[in-house]
């Protein structure tokens, strides 16, 4: 059975076969890849875009890496809102190439996605990965700002022409390419009941499986403990985007500051609120500053540290490190975070939106709150701060849970079951 997975990124495996910088995003395939790579009688190729159109002839581009067979193709992926109609013939060439009878896509947002069920002869074979949603996220996107800041327009803003008004705007342009290929999709993996709901409610005929997600394999070794974490710190995997809820956060910690005055914010990826320089301040945008101007106005200079960019392993570490982990977005499906977080036996605080409920039980496995509600968020927190057992309690109960979703053995056996029975009916 040979199955090719289309990819959203190049996955790092392939990165340095090319001569590209690889990246730590989309850990759940490289999960997956581990889980089934020696399965027998499965044959696993890649197609994924590449960022220069130089980079690929006639189409295409070939490779193998570890015997693993690539395919790449150009995309636009600094503009993945503007929907190329010459992807339909790049991915043509390549499902005619390797000839899959199964054609796994990860993710619906880009417009590889929307191209290849717009090939006909290949779309019955292919399946849609859900991940994040995205007619939910463009909802969601301002994630309660003040209009003040939803219409400021920094300098870095306006030489980009990528303000938040903007921003949201290609959230909706991206929705619309989601819409089409979830209404024209014959076959789903789906992860929660919200986006099981979502699939069924545009797209009568659409064949669901349930399928729970294999995580980045150095998150099934180690386990949170009290007294090997910092005490009184937190740790946040996304704040670069409002979506994701870091400002909501931001105004809890006011509260949190007032009981413990040495809390510790660290946030994973680049520094959104950076200004110490004229240079750093003119590439500031809107939504950086207001996440700067709230950093000031609840008396957290210098408690609030961005990490950069983190590998597997440093994402490992900061969890473990973390007294807490804050999953504080406006909508999340199934955020691999938190079940990496959960994994590790990290007490973890979330929002109770999307998806959130079938992975973890309110006071059980975590505690989840309203968005919005910076009284609960910060009570919450307080509540792991100021009682170890509990934490490790609910850091106990969270491990328990999400070895069951996230088991990998489990997992991958589904995973051959659903490439089996899509056989079995298209044959």
């Amino acid at each position: 059975m040979k199955i090719l997975w289309l990819c959203n990124m190049m996955p790092a495996m392939f990165a340095e076969a090319l001569g590209i910088k690889g990246h730590n995003k989309e850990g759940w395939v490289a999960g997956a890849y581990e889980a089934l790579k020696d399965a027998e009688g499965v044959e696993i190729a890649f197609a994924f875009p590449v960022p220069r159109e130089d980079m690929v002839k006639s189409g295409i581009l070939k490779g193998k890496k570890e015997e693993v067979r690539f395919f790449a193709f150009y995309e636009d992926m600094n503009h993945p809102e503007v929907y190329d109609a010459g992807l339909e013939s790049s991915l043509g060439l390549i499902c005619e190439e390797y000839r899959p009878d199964v054609i796994h896509v990860f993710g619906t947002e880009f417009p590889h996605a929307k191209a290849l069920i717009r090939v006909e002869e290949w779309k019955k074979k292919a399946i849609i990965h859900m991940q994040g949603l995205m007619e939910e996220c463009e909802k969601n996107y301002l994630a309660g700002l003040p209009e003040s800041v939803i219409s400021d327009n920094t300098f870095r803003d306006v030489i980009k022409g990528d303000g938040l008004k903007k921003q949201k705007e290609k959230y909706k342009k991206r929705a619309e390419m989601e819409a089409f290929t979830v209404q024209n999709a014959f076959y789903f993996c789906v992860r929660t009941d919200f986006d099981e709901k979502f699939v069924k409610e545009r797209n009568r005929s659409a064949v669901c499986y349930s399928l729970n997600e294999t995580l980045r394999p150095c998150f099934y070794e180690g386990r949170w403990r009290p007294e090997g974490c910092t005490p009184f710190s937190i740790f946040v995997s996304q704040g670069n985007i409002p979506l994701k809820g870091l400002h909501f956060l931001l105004k809890s910690l006011k509260k949190v500051a007032e009981a413990y005055p040495d809390v510790m914010l660290r946030v994973a990826g680049d520094d959104v609120v950076r200004g110490s320089s004229v240079k750093d301040r003119l590439k500031l945008p809107a939504y950086g500053k207001y996440l700067k101007e709230l950093i000031d106005e609840n008396g957290l200079s210098g408690h609030v540290i961005f990490t950069g960019p983190l590998s597997a392993e440093q994402m490992k570490k900061e969890y473990l490190d973390a007294n807490v982990f804050v999953l504080p977005s406006a909508v999340e499906n199934s955020p691999n975070s938190l079940g990496e977080a959960m994994l590790l036996g990290v007490p973890s605080v979330s929002c109770i939106s999307g998806g959130i409920p079938s992975l973890a039980e309110d006071k059980k496995e975590a505690r989840l709150v309203s968005f919005g509600d910076e009284d609960a968020l910060a009570d919450a927190i307080l509540d792991i701060f100021d009682d170890s057992v509990y934490a490790s309690l609910l850091g106990e109960n969270a491990a328990a849970r999400a070895r069951l979703t996230h088991d990998r053995t489990a997992n991958a056996k589904m995973l051959l079951w659903i490439y089996e029975d899509m056989v079995k009916k298209n044959a």
